[in-house]
């Protein structure tokens, strides 16, 4: 969008100086502290306290299970919730779903609620915090499941929660 001109110099110094800075479609967005520092800001204490640190991995994951065994699990859970996708796609998604490294209860629980695409959906939940149980929540009279597999990001839902009072639970 072009920058607003106005015919009264005073306005448009008014304007020039209020207005934001455009900024080209490549730049990626800026991180918070990029900004807090832009801006003259010492924010360090108050993001750090915001950060959440990254969630460990759950006891009760089997660390004899090997790769190919969680792989070949997750395709027998893929197969029985998608009986005519195709082996290929299939192949992709079990993939996807053993990376992740969940116990084979946990994981079938997490396809029942996202389906067999939410495999990102699923890791982006478990880092905001967000666990299973959080699934069955009711926000603004649907289930936080049923959100998810709306399209609505997990960060939007824990945005979404925040606003209603709720805590998740993970």
């Amino acid at each position: 969008m072009p920058p607003a001109r106005f015919t009264d110099p005073e306005l448009q110094a008014l304007y020039d100086y209020l207005a934001p800075a455009q900024r080209t479609r490549t730049a990626g967005a800026a991180s918070a502290e990029a900004i807090a520092a832009r801006e003259g800001l010492n924010l360090t204490t108050e993001l750090a306290a915001l950060r959440r640190p990254a969630p460990a991995r759950p006891a009760h994951t089997p660390r004899h299970q090997t790769r190919p065994a969680q792989h070949s699990h997750v395709l027998a859970l893929l197969r029985a919730h998608a009986p005519r996708m195709r082996a290929t796609t299939l192949q992709t998604k079990a993939a996807a779903w053993a990376q992740l490294r969940m116990c084979p209860h946990e994981t079938g629980a997490w396809i029942k609620a996202l389906g067999v695409d939410g495999a990102a959906t699923a890791a982006a939940c478990r880092r905001l915090g967000i666990g299973l149980p959080a699934m069955d929540i009711t926000l603004d009279g649907q289930t936080a499941a049923r959100r998810l597999r709306g399209g609505e990001t997990p960060t939007a839902i824990h945005a979404r929660a925040a606003t209603l009072g709720i805590t998740l639970p993970g």
